[in-house]
């Protein structure tokens, strides 16, 4: 429960005072740093918990994830999120 009401005060608060303050292409170069030095497995999981974040947002921002993120990445959340997401992902849902 705490970590749901953390995220939503985050997408309530958070997110909105970087999306004014920060430059887009900031935002940008800081995103391509943080994916680079994740390594490949966690790179697949935040970009599956994006996918899953975008899924609750608006058309717009499920057409910018299909624009901004390649097709073959794209094909392979369904198969990431079942073998590797879920599994992490499982946890915290049964801690709620």
């Amino acid at each position: 429960m705490r970590v749901k009401t953390i995220l939503e005060m985050e997408d309530t608060f958070l997110v909105p005072a970087v999306a004014i303050l920060v430059p887009d292409a900031e935002q940008k170069s800081f995103n391509n740093k943080v994916i680079r030095n994740l390594g490949i497995l966690d790179s697949r999981l935040h970009l599956v918990g994006m996918y899953e974040a975008v899924q609750e947002q608006d058309a717009a921002e499920q057409q910018l994830f299909q624009q901004e993120i390649p097709a073959l990445p794209r094909k392979m959340i369904p198969r990431w999120k079942r073998t590797l997401y879920d599994k992490q992902a499982g946890v915290l849902e049964e801690a709620q």
